[in-house]
């Protein structure tokens, strides 16, 4: 019979892996968005938006699965790689936040320069990706700074 943790650690590593990726499977597309005509963007611009909807919403589950691993667990907030990931947790919350609505709301707007537009979602996939991969470290390594 599977225990309480086991079952909480496979929903909190399924989650992490639907919290990253899908931001790999965009890479692909958004290099597609470079050359596609501006017929072709939507349905692109669709997937991605998506994606980024499965990532933000298996975070969700990713948090509260990790708070019920750590009560679970005995951990305490003060531990260092807990401490350091919430940091990162915060910061990649407002980078999501601020990343990519923005971008994708130029489409069809004077504001809209395809190249600029597809370098844009580029970098910050990639950026978001960097802070996940930072707080997945953490989680793994479990370092001890203090």
């Amino acid at each position: 019979m599977m225990s309480i943790y086991t079952l909480l650690l496979y929903i909190h590593i399924l989650s992490a892996i639907l919290s990253i990726g899908p931001l790999f499977v965009v890479l692909p597309i958004v290099k597609k968005m470079r050359v596609a005509s501006h017929a072709e963007m939507p349905p692109y611009i669709e997937v991605f938006k998506g994606a980024i909807t499965i990532v933000k919403h298996s975070g969700h589950v990713l948090v509260a699965s990790g708070i019920l691993l750590m009560w679970h667990a005995g951990y305490h907030w003060s531990t260092s790689w807990i401490v350091l990931t919430f940091l990162v947790l915060l910061a990649s919350i407002v980078f999501l936040a601020r990343a990519f609505k923005p971008t994708l709301r130029t489409f069809n707007t004077p504001a809209y320069d395809q190249q600029k537009f597809a370098s844009l979602l580029h970098k910050k996939a990639w950026m978001y990706i960097l802070l996940l991969l930072i707080m997945l470290w953490l989680m793994v390594a479990k370092p001890v700074l203090w």
